[in-house]
């Protein structure tokens, strides 16, 4: 069989497109290892869903039976940690984009649909949590409700009287398995188109005359590829292991008007100012958080001196950084506090 021929007729071919050097590195290959996560996550939440009803009168038992059932507990392992290091990886990826300047013009736009892709993955994460309906679940959505109430009309379709017709636990599995997923795939492909238009970005300080040699036609995507796929595999193994070794626990069946549970850990940064101020903490905290990623774009539009902008965008990270540790410490060290009646 002629090889060649076979890549122009299924259009592999189109994959051999040249790359720079630095691409096949662990460095660059943090976004391709996310979204391998996160597939994992996908093919094992659509075998879970076959075993988990998403009703509020049987949801925690069926939850229950797939963690006491040998290898459904194995499958909810499985789902539970790709989901936890595909988020894990999603972090240390936007922290390579930012510190090696990948939202400088004209890769800006990718940033955005980066950033798009970052609000989804936090609510599919989000509603996967309430979809246990244990007591961490039940919490989690009544917050949720909560600081939507604070929205008004446009929180209005997040609260348990818009309809009367279904539960809100299946308005939330809806969402979790279908519409989120659909947003999910339609911004990860843009995302992918715009990493393949504008190219992989240079490294810091590299000028573009640097980056055009690394384009030397030895390095090409099908080779990153095979990194990708590499790491993945180790990535793969160390999946099973954990969801072999370290199941994922389950609350007791939810009881309402208390809390007594603190958020998944991507949630934790929101809990000091939720503490300090009540709901509309969760609200005021996610502006803050969404501003500050939003600094570094229009960083790399209005200072013109590349050492003056890595300068200031180091100095940003490492304050962020050391804010975002400090917050997760402190969220880990304080006592549960309650705040259903603080809005």
């Amino acid at each position: 069989m002629d090889f060649e021929k076979l890549k122009k007729a299924t259009g592999l071919s189109a994959l051999y497109y040249h790359v720079p050097r630095h691409a096949n590195t662990i460095w660059y290959s943090l976004g391709g290892l996310t979204l391998f996560c996160f597939i994992m996550a996908m093919g094992s939440g659509i075998l879970m869903s076959q075993f988990y009803s998403p009703s509020p009168s049987t949801a925690y038992a069926s939850v229950k039976y797939i963690s006491s059932t040998p290898g459904l507990q194995l499958l909810r392992g499985f789902h539970f940690w790709s989901a936890n290091l595909g988020f894990l990886m999603l972090i240390i990826h936007m922290l390579r984009v930012i510190i090696t300047g990948a939202f400088r013009p004209p890769r800006t736009i990718t940033y955005f649909v980066g950033l798009g892709l970052l609000m989804v993955i936090f609510m599919i994460y989000f509603t996967g949590t309430v979809l246990r309906w244990d007591q961490e679940g039940y919490e989690a959505i009544t917050h949720f409700m909560a600081v939507n109430k604070l929205l008004g009309p446009i929180g209005a379709i997040f609260q348990e009287d818009f309809t009367l017709s279904t539960s809100m636990l299946s308005r939330v599995f809806a969402l979790h398995t279908s519409a989120l997923q659909i947003i999910f795939i339609a911004i990860l492909v843009s995302h992918i188109f715009y990493i393949k238009y504008f190219g992989i970005s240079p490294k810091p300080y590299q000028t573009e005359e640097e980056y055009q040699v690394s384009l030397d036609g030895k390095t090409t995507f099908m080779g990153h590829a095979k990194l990708l796929g590499m790491l993945s595999a180790g990535m793969f193994i160390i999946i099973f292991g954990l969801a072999a070794f370290f199941p994922p626990g389950l609350f007791h069946a939810a009881k309402p008007g208390i809390e007594v549970t603190k958020p998944a850990w991507p949630f934790w940064l929101l809990v000091p100012f939720e503490n300090l101020i009540g709901i509309a903490g969760i609200l005021f905290g996610s502006v803050i958080v969404g501003a500050y990623l939003l600094v570094f774009p229009v960083l790399g539009l209005v200072i013109r001196g590349e050492k003056t902008l890595f300068r200031t965008v180091y100095a940003i990270v490492s304050v962020g950084l050391i804010v975002w540790f400090a917050l997760m410490i402190i969220t880990y060290i304080s006592p549960v506090q309650s705040h259903f009646g603080s809005h």
